[in-house]
């Protein structure tokens, strides 16, 4: 019996059959083959782990940054779900900064914090913040009012409604939000860096834009897409497991 090949792996095949295609007759500081870029990826990961040691001096920002958008936009963004004043007063602030061009705000965080990790921090905070935000609110928000009715005509008062009802419904939502906040979290951390050039992933890019070593710049573009990828696929396997029903569902 013959096994359906998988929709994704068919369009990554294709991909590098498009890619391989282009690459022939150019030369490589401007578009280099996928065996040249995979091998490379080889090299910077395993033969010589730069990228690994790259990383370990961006996880920080990441860690420290993601961390503090998930402390504080999980509560904001599920009390603002489940308070209209709240919404009405912070809500066009979250969707401002959601659409804010966070790399022109970089160096606002340079020019205040210095060039330590502290606007590193910022940036990534100020990036993942908002999607963590608006996600926890509509989990919030979407909670069906039959549910919060019945409650009520058993005597519970708002807290407890807030507490019984609006949270476990804004739970999967939770996870959600920190899904799309670390992929966001891992595009501020680069973001950062490349802006001020002092260290980690940031530097790393830089350096090999700056010597047109495009096969390495592309390995590590790969590179932190493997990361990205791999994280959210963590969490993804904790939404499954704190809402089983959504993958039924789907």
């Amino acid at each position: 019996m013959i096994r359906r090949v998988p929709p994704p792996l068919v369009a990554f095949l294709a991909i590098l059959a498009i890619w391989q295609v282009l690459s022939v007759g150019q030369p490589a500081y401007l578009l280099p083959g996928p065996g040249v870029v995979l091998t490379r990826l080889w090299q910077l990961t395993a033969v010589q782990p730069v990228l690994w040691g790259a990383l370990q001096l961006s996880l920080g920002a990441l860690l420290v940054g993601g961390s503090l958008a998930f402390a504080v936009g999980v509560p904001l963004g599920v009390v603002m779900g489940a308070s209209g004043p709240l919404e009405r007063a912070v809500g066009p602030y979250a969707n401002a900064m959601y659409v804010a061009p966070v790399s022109a705000l970089t160096p606002l965080f340079v020019w205040w914090f210095g060039i330590g990790l502290e606007p590193r921090i910022a940036t990534v905070f100020v990036f993942s913040a908002p999607v963590i935000v608006l996600t926890c609110y509509r989990g919030a928000r979407e909670t069906p009012r039959t549910l919060a009715e019945v409650a009520r005509v058993f005597g519970a008062a708002r807290l407890q409604i807030f507490t019984l009802v609006v949270l476990p419904h804004a739970l999967p939502y939770v996870v959600t939000a920190a899904r799309l906040g670390i992929g966001r979290a891992v595009k501020g951390t680069v973001l950062a860096e490349l802006v001020i050039s002092i260290t980690g992933l940031g530097e790393l890019l830089s350096g090999f834009a700056h010597v047109f070593d495009t096969a390495s710049l592309m390995a590590s573009v790969a590179f932190l897409i493997l990361f990205g990828l791999v994280l959210q696929a963590i969490l993804a396997r904790v939404e499954v497991a704190v809402a089983p029903w959504r993958r039924q569902a789907a």
